[in-house]
């Protein structure tokens, strides 16, 4: 798998890496750009918003849970109602007379989360309780759908609007109250918005019906306890919502399409709900209906008004009007500012630079470092948007600068990677243009240490060198003696590798090359015999034609053996070195300082000879330099180019004897 990697970063073009090496911010700024064309397709193809109200859940779980609602009260026709009472919908003088119950304990206002459709022989009776002194809001049903049109009752509560305002919902059918029960001028909608999963999140503040406007059963409550004239008013500040609904001393949001959103902040276990059974039957403690607002519904499993919500159970219809009504008591109805894409940018841009900064800090741990640092940001998008919901009232959403910084660390991530890996292939490259690449590999992979890593074996050593090199140089420029280093070294390294051998050390003008040692090689001592032959023959004629007296011709000695050999790092951790030793590296250095005394370019020794005695010239018994016991020399004869200045005397020797 590494093997693999490697080759692919090794196609990587050169310029390419050089960019990632040198320039790395280039690469973080495009890894963020991909990251916001990413974020912005996610928005286009797939509704972001959805998740946060999703989302918003948890959000309302964390609002004050301890928090109560006395203004308003639910009386909720409950099970308990419809076992003392009888099966619903109740007769309407049933009903009527829960009204005159309310009237006598004092209420200000009624609001009734019930429909009245057609007529009833208690409608008489239903009508007179509607005509109280105390304000009664009846409710009434919009269908926004074009199929089908049903047109029941008569519909009340119109707004006085010249025309059908901008943000309003059109409707095309209507459930109305029957038309003998029009004596109350008060009526609201209570028409949901169902999202996907089935809760309810938003109402129609305004529905426009035959170019007449109506509004939301809350609304139309507050209208009729307030009696104001309701005005519509465009938001001006990044921060105020599209649209501004003024009753009286309130001030509701409301969206561009009309829509007033539900809070939830209001824990259920806050509503005060007293069944009807008990108002009814006189059991109603008259302290808590005094002055309070009244919300009439049912909630009983056969009333079928369950709906879901944020809140996380369903609960009556009757509780997302007592929620609204709360809020907009309160000042505090949520609603998205016309500036809010500018928090997502905002929250974008912050957590972009949150990442980058953790990147810089710690760049050798950005698989680490930049998943927590995106974690973090996550959470605290999350919380301060929650904190601006709960106590600014602002819905801004989350969801869109969370999935940027999901993007944003994956991409900076990979980004990282990838120039990291650039990185370390070029390192290993460089390590490996001065160390074999099996050694190069090993280093690689090893934590530094001052013990000897070294490995025993069996193996072929070739010694070459450049006799008569030191004189060369001598009044040359270096760039000329350099070039003739390169091309030899060049050369040289190219026959060794193509024979299955290793450049183990380029020391001065010499080389040291093994088969057998850092890789394996079978058949080594016979390759290495080849390779020495090519390598006279190839270097040879490469070597500069220049001789006199004083400047000596330059000329090629290799020797080479076969025997145990020592190859590894020796020295300090903070200073290591690579090297080979053994007898058979000792041998071969010695025979090709022989080479130019026996006028012989290759000199191999009695091991490596016995691989192919027959290509092998026996010249005789040496002892060589630094031996205590006499060796076997043979000679691998060679055939001398046209044109070649045979060296038959070492110059550096002699010009060392003479002195």
């Amino acid at each position: 798998m590494i093997d693999h990697l490697r080759g692919i970063f090794r196609r990587i073009p050169p310029a390419f890496t050089a960019g990632l090496l040198q320039k790395p911010a280039r690469l973080r700024l495009a890894a963020l750009f991909a990251a916001t064309v990413l974020t912005l397709l996610a928005t286009s193809l797939s509704d972001l918003s959805q998740w946060d109200e999703l989302s918003a859940g948890l959000s309302w779980r964390m609002a004050d849970q301890q928090a109560t609602e006395r203004r308003i009260v639910v009386v909720d026709i409950d099970e308990k109602s419809i076992q003392a009472i009888g099966a619903w919908p109740w007769p309407r003088a049933r009903q009527a007379e829960l009204l005159e119950k309310l009237d006598q304990a004092g209420v200000s206002l009624k609001i009734l989360d019930i429909l009245f459709d057609g007529p009833s022989p208690d409608d008489a009776r239903l009508s007179e309780a509607l005509a109280s002194a105390v304000p009664t809001v009846m409710a009434q049903l919009f269908s926004l759908s074009p199929e089908p049109a049903v047109h029941s009752g008569q519909l009340a509560g119109a707004l006085p609007f010249v025309a059908c305002p901008q943000p309003a919902e059109r409707a095309y059918g209507y459930m109305a109250n029957d038309v003998q029960l029009s004596t109350s001028p008060f009526a609201g909608h209570i028409t949901p918005l169902v999202d996907p999963d089935g809760a309810i999140r938003q109402v129609p503040a305004l529905i426009c019906h035959d170019g007449r406007t109506y509004a939301s059963l809350a609304i139309a409550g507050v209208i009729a306890a307030s009696q104001s004239i309701p005005e519509l008013h465009p938001g001006v500040a990044l921060l105020d919502p599209p649209w501004w609904l003024d009753l009286g001393g309130l001030r509701l949001p409301i969206d561009g399409a009309g829509h007033l959103r539900v809070s939830y902040q209001m824990p259920r276990a806050g509503l005060l709900a007293i069944p009807a059974a008990d108002v009814l039957q006189g059991r109603a403690p008259v302290d808590l209906l005094q002055g309070a607002w009244v919300l009439v519904g049912a909630t009983a499993f056969g009333a079928r008004d369950a709906i879901p919500t944020p809140q996380g159970r369903a609960v009556s219809g009757v509780e997302v009007h007592a929620q609204l009504l709360s809020a907009m008591l309160d000042d505090r109805t949520p609603y998205r500012p016309r500036g809010a894409a500018l928090w997502s940018w905002l929250l974008g841009g912050l957590s972009a630079l949150l990442l980058l900064v953790a990147l810089r800090l710690t760049p050798r741990s950005a698989a680490l470092v930049l998943p927590m640092v995106a974690l973090t940001n996550l959470l605290v998008i999350f919380g301060l948007s929650t904190l601006l919901l709960l106590k600014q009232h602002l819905w801004l959403g989350w969801v869109a600068p969370g999935v940027f910084t999901v993007f944003a660390a994956m991409l900076l991530s990979a980004g990282e990677f990838a120039r990291l890996r650039c990185e370390r292939e070029r390192l290993y490259s460089h390590l490996a243009s001065y160390l074999p690449e099996p050694v190069a590999r090993q280093v690689a992979t090893q934590e530094p240490c001052a013990q000897v890593r070294a490995t025993r074996c069996e193996a072929t050593v070739l010694h070459a060198d450049l006799r008569n090199f030191s004189a060369y140089c001598s009044g040359r420029p270096p760039e000329e003696t350099a070039m003739v280093l390169h091309l030899f070294f060049t050369t040289a390294s190219r026959i060794v590798e193509a024979h299955g051998g290793v450049v183990e050390q380029m020391v001065g003008d010499s080389l040291l090359a093994v088969w057998n040692g850092s890789a394996p090689c079978a058949g080594h001592g016979a390759r290495a015999l080849d390779a020495a032959e090519e390598l006279w023959r190839v270097c040879t004629p490469q070597l500069p034609r220049i001789a006199s007296r004083h400047v000596p011709p330059l000329d090629l000695g290799i020797g080479v053996e076969t025997g145990t050999v020592l190859i590894g790092s020796f020295g300090p951790a903070a200073r290591r070195t690579h090297a080979v030793l053994g007898e058979a590296v000792t041998i071969a250095t010695r025979l090709q300082a022989l080479t130019g005394e026996l006028a012989h370019p290759i000199l191999i020794g009695s091991v490596v000879a016995d691989t192919d005695p027959e290509r092998t010239h026996r010249l005789g018994d040496f002892l060589l330099a630094g031996m205590t016991e006499p060796r076997t020399v043979y000679a691998i004869p060679v055939k001398y180019p046209k044109g070649h200045l045979r060296l038959v005397f070492d110059a550096e020797g002699e010009q060392q004897t003479s002195g």
